[in-house]
């Protein structure tokens, strides 16, 4: 007696879990009887791709001023004495947008851009050291976020470039001045 009840309580659960597994077949079956024959399974919306945080307008501006001064080294690298001369108003219009405060005098950016013209074009600067350079141009600018330390370190390494680049010792010096008044100027 204990036997038959056994089986026939399993019989029973076996019955339910079937009609269990039955059950969500049929339900699956209408939902897909629901939808028109050529019309694909619905799929899952693509993931939303990771979106970039949106940049500040100051930041935005310093990345491209930084990156025109960068083009305009580049372009005096490549250019010859004459070639050069092509590059003076971009390069004068890129340093007088590169302070975000206190501006330096006209004719202290002036005598820069002079000076960067005559002395860098033609000249042998990689890529790394014009964006080094461009960026300390841009930092010197904006000397007034600058301690005394950070400004130096920076017109050493302008040295350390302009030297490299194979600049004359007494131009290289001459260049680190004018950067120095831009400098004194904006703090």
């Amino acid at each position: 007696m204990k036997a038959s009840l056994l089986i026939l309580a399993a019989l029973m659960l076996a019955s339910f879990a079937r009609a269990d597994v039955n059950y969500n077949m049929a339900i699956e079956q209408a939902e897909r009887a629901g939808q028109p024959a050529n019309e694909p399974p619905p799929q899952r919306p693509p993931a939303a791709a990771p979106q970039t945080p949106p940049t500040a307008p100051a930041l935005a501006a310093t990345l491209q001023n930084i990156a025109d001064l960068r083009a305009d080294l580049a372009a005096l690298v490549k250019a010859g004495d004459a070639a050069a001369e092509d590059q003076r108003m971009p390069l004068l219009n890129h340093l007088t947008a590169a302070a975000h405060g206190t501006k330096a005098s006209a004719a202290a950016i002036k005598q820069l851009a002079d000076d960067l013209v005559a002395n860098v074009s033609g000249k042998k600067m990689s890529a790394g050291q014009q964006a080094n350079l461009a960026r300390g141009v841009h930092a010197l600018f904006n000397a007034a976020h600058l301690s005394a330390p950070q400004q130096q370190s920076l017109l050493d390494d302008a040295k350390k470039i302009l030297t490299a680049a194979g600049v004359d010792q007494d131009k290289t010096d001459q260049l680190v001045a004018d950067l120095t008044t831009v400098a004194t100027e904006t703090k």
